[in-house]
């Protein structure tokens, strides 16, 4: 892995894919399996991409699932088979895409890594139940990256569960290990449109007044701002404040204590699922929880690592 961790870690530009999905390309076919995937510039996305890109050792070609009806004549042609992967891709603005996808794919499916997503403020909760049920009884093979989904769709127990693929990217290509047990630095991985207006600077003073520095990300790459550059912010943290979900995750990949503000039933099958962090309630709580933050062991951290790995050599049998 050491070539390809310092290629990532130079890697200053907005991360790429063979998107076939964009229109003002020549479709120019690089693998025989497609994978459907969220692109809107939220590293939450990519990270998984990369995680099953690894595990697979093949970059594939992928859709946007944005971009929906799939050119289906197109993908039966070119592919054998399709993997629909990870990231919250069960919200419910996908539901064209699953619509799409349960009547019209005719190639074998592996579903892998993906979640419901139910904020609070959203009336609509998720991908209709009926349709997503269809598409994992007749997938090859099938992962969640939390209780919740399974719960939530009720699938049988032939669906596995295990961390988001974002660990496997993370633990193979960065150094993970904590710089010392105190805490000077937090950084605020913010999602705006969930947070309360104004909460903003509510944090960041909670933060401050407490004794730590303050950095603050978003999570969106843009052309001046890179994957790579953002990973660096958590890596040169000491602990997290998060409103978003891959906030905990990235945390708890690089091995960082979190708190975990959350607006979205998701955050907390997290913190069920893998611990190591701490879900609040209301920002009044930032201060006092800061100095009582759970810390993971090694042992936890590879049982985790090792069930994502486990799945994604599943797969790769599946495909060879």
């Amino acid at each position: 892995m050491g070539i390809f961790r310092e290629l990532v870690q130079r890697n200053l530009h907005p991360t790429t894919f063979n998107d076939l999905s964009r229109k003002k390309i020549e479709k120019v076919v690089q693998s025989r399996v497609l994978q459907f995937y969220s692109a809107n510039r939220n590293i939450g996305n990519y990270l998984p991409v990369l995680g099953i890109h690894e595990m697979l050792d093949s970059k594939l070609d992928v859709w946007n699932i944005h971009k929906s009806p799939v050119d289906w004549d197109f993908v039966h042609s070119n592919y054998s088979e399709v993997i629909v992967g990870g990231a919250g891709l069960l919200h419910s603005v996908f539901e064209k895409f699953w619509t799409d996808l349960e009547a019209n794919c005719k190639l074998p499916i592996t579903i892998w890594g993906i979640g419901v997503c139910l904020p609070i403020k959203e009336e609509s909760k998720g991908v209709s139940k009926k349709i997503v049920k269809s598409i994992f009884a007749r997938s090859k093979l099938s992962n969640v990256r939390d209780e919740l989904t399974r719960d939530f769709y009720e699938l049988d127990s032939s669906t596995s569960i295990s961390i988001c693929p974002t660990l496997v990217h993370i633990s193979h290509n960065y150094d993970v290990s904590r710089k010392d047990s105190r805490i000077k630095q937090v950084l605020h991985s913010s999602h705006i449109d969930l947070e309360p207006e104004g909460s903003g600077q509510e944090i960041r003073n909670s933060i401050e007044e407490s004794g730590y520095k303050y950095q603050m990300t978003q999570n969106v790459e843009s052309e001046s701002l890179s994957l790579n550059s953002i990973l660096r912010k958590y890596q040169k943290s000491d602990a997290v404040l998060t409103t978003r979900l891959h906030g905990a995750i990235i945390a708890y990949s690089f091995k960082r204590p979190y708190l975990a503000l959350s607006f979205d039933p998701k955050i907390e099958a997290f913190v069920d699922l893998c611990g190591a962090g701490q879900c609040i309630s209301d920002l009044a709580q930032i201060s006092e929880r800061f100095t009582k933050l759970d810390t993971q062991t090694d042992e936890n951290y590879k049982i985790e690592l090792d069930k994502a790995l486990a799945f994604g050599q599943l797969v790769k049998a599946s495909l060879a």
